[in-house]
């Protein structure tokens, strides 16, 4: 990515190291595979969908921001 900016390079990196990505995890639910973050005990919050299989992408319960169960 190629960002276009007037200012210092250190005013646009400034606070970037403070920044807190989530921890993922990749997950294997009803044979699909997900990356997922922690949001409670046995609960995880769907960051985003791997799979090649178009038709996966039309379930509602697997979208991106869903909460899924699993239990490890």
């Amino acid at each position: 990515m190629i960002l276009y900016t007037p200012l210092p390079i250190e005013l646009v990196s400034d606070g970037l190291q403070e920044m807190k990505t989530p921890a993922a995890h990749l997950i294997d639910l009803e044979g699909v595979t997900l990356m997922v973050e922690d949001a409670g005990p046995g609960e995880y919050k769907v960051l985003r969908l791997l799979s090649t299989n178009p038709y996966d992408y039309l379930r509602p319960n697997l979208h991106p921001g869903a909460i899924v169960k699993y239990q490890r």
